[in-house]
């Protein structure tokens, strides 16, 4: 079986234009390898590159596919349960409060099922914040529907399963999910750039919206500050606290991966854990 992974790498389409279309990257792959690729357009049009297959780009929510597969990677360790009150791995208690007494579980959140909602917001937690912050206001619940009772994609659900992961493994989510998931791959990828190496930050796709750059044009350098800064505007990485802040390395949609990398990833999938002899899990994850 052959997959072909179309990566419209600027992600927005007003950003099209005559003498400078739109990045695109389609890759063909089956569990064996990547079969064909094709590119066309610019990662960086000040700068005159074009794009390439091994570019990383920010791939929005396709970022929770790849987080989900760290996850299962710490529950097959026994690190993580998926059916636990995950209010017992975050240390501190998470409940719709229509429905106090409905445990919310890792299962519920990595489904979608949870009864949360994006309406308090999921990704402007700033360094120094926590995500009871949002968790504790109403509009965060989906009053009308119990947990596990009801289908609602939402976002915030990952940065609730990012603070589980960091609380339960005392490591920052983005330097995890390398150790976990990234690494072991041989993949040139991070969670919002900390943990890119230069190499890899210096072919970042630049994102445009209707012809104007409007995320990673950083000119093939590292940004000053990779996260939400803290409340003061400082962005000392140190000040990390495992658990409080799953959102800060953007776990739901941060993820910076060339589409060669997205096609590893497809291919691990396609191979029940396994990819190039390397296994990240079994089949039954």
């Amino acid at each position: 079986m052959r997959i072909a992974l179309l990566l419209p790498c600027l992600l927005f389409a007003g950003a099209a234009m005559a003498s400078a279309p739109m990045a695109q990257v389609r890759v063909a792959f089956d569990r064996d390898g990547i079969v064909s690729t094709w590119t066309d357009g610019y990662a960086d049009k000040a700068a005159g590159r074009r794009v390439s297959a091994d570019d990383p780009v920010r791939v929005a929510s396709i970022s929770k596919m790849v987080a989900a597969i760290g996850v299962m990677r710490l529950v097959e360790q026994g690190t993580l349960d998926l059916d636990a009150d995950v209010s017992t791995q975050l240390g501190w208690t998470l409940r719709n409060p229509a429905y106090p007494d409905v445990p919310i579980t890792l299962r519920l959140l990595l489904s979608h099922r949870s009864s949360l909602t994006d309406a308090a917001g999921y990704y402007a937690v700033p360094l120094d914040g926590d995500l009871r912050d949002i968790t504790g206001q109403a509009k965060a619940w989906d009053a009308a529907h119990a947990p596990g009772t009801f289908y609602r994609y939402t976002n915030l659900n990952f940065p609730i399963v990012a603070s589980a992961m960091e609380r339960a493994t005392g490591e920052r989510f983005d330097r995890l999910m390398q150790r976990l998931v990234l690494a072991p791959l041989g993949l040139h990828a991070c969670y919002n750039w900390d943990s890119c190496d230069e190499a890899t930050i210096a072919h970042a796709v630049v994102l445009y919206e209707n012809g104007e750059p409007v995320k990673d044009n950083d000119h093939g350098r590292k940004p000053a500050c990779t996260v939400v800064p803290a409340r003061d505007g400082s962005c000392d990485l140190s000040a990390w606290k495992a658990g409080a802040n799953g959102a800060l390395f953007s776990p739901q949609g941060g993820l910076r991966i060339s589409a060669n990398g997205l096609a590893k990833i497809g291919r691990l999938l396609l191979g029940d854990g396994t990819v190039d002899g390397v296994r990240l899990l079994t089949p039954a994850s």
